[in-house]
């Protein structure tokens, strides 16, 4: 792998952490506090295409015409008929009227969000623990495990920052203190 010349190098947290369960297995895999591009490039490009909130969208902008209202306000009603809440009269009505487009939607996001988690499990292990490992491989693991990846993706996504072990700081600071005094 080629370097950058870094003038300040990055810090090489990293820690271990454990997935799973006893009764479905436990495996180590690592926690870095980032996605990598490819990562996020791969989850991204397998999600493609099955996004829910998109046909939300274009119901919204169907509703808005046909009740004379803004999107945002037909967006809010949508998504509170989905929800049951349907005590705004513009929901009420949305539920009545477009029960069937509601359904579509609702399948449409539950999908998209079952495609990200076993992209981003099987990312992650791809990356993380077995570069052979294939998507067919995430879907036959238990539901558990694909559960538990696609937490540690979403952490990694939101750049949660790794613990760092108070002997492990030390020895790098110490390190770092050796090498800038010239011993």
């Amino acid at each position: 792998m080629a370097l950058l010349p870094f003038v300040v190098q990055p810090k090489k947290n990293t820690e271990k952490i454990k997935v799973g369960n006893d009764e479905v297995g436990v495996f180590e895999i690592e926690r870095k506090g980032y996605l990598s591009v490819a990562e996020k490039s791969f989850v991204e490009n397998v999600t493609q295409g099955s996004d829910g909130v998109s046909t939300l969208v274009r119901l919204a902008n169907q509703v808005a015409k046909e009740f004379k209202v803004a999107p945002e306000k037909a967006y809010v009603a949508i998504t509170d008929a989905i929800s049951g809440r349907t005590s705004s009269k513009l929901a009420s009505s949305i539920s009545e009227q477009y029960a069937d487009e509601l359904a579509f939607a609702t399948s449409r996001m539950a999908e998209s969000m079952q495609r990200r988690q076993i992209a981003a499990a099987t990312v992650l292990l791809q990356t993380r623990v077995n570069h052979e490992w294939t998507i067919q491989d995430t879907m036959d693991l238990d539901p558990v495990i694909v559960e538990e990846l696609s937490s540690l993706y979403d952490r990694e996504e939101q750049r949660e920052p790794v613990k760092v072990e108070p002997v492990e700081e030390a020895k790098e600071i110490v390190g770092k203190s050796t090498e800038e005094s010239g011993e």
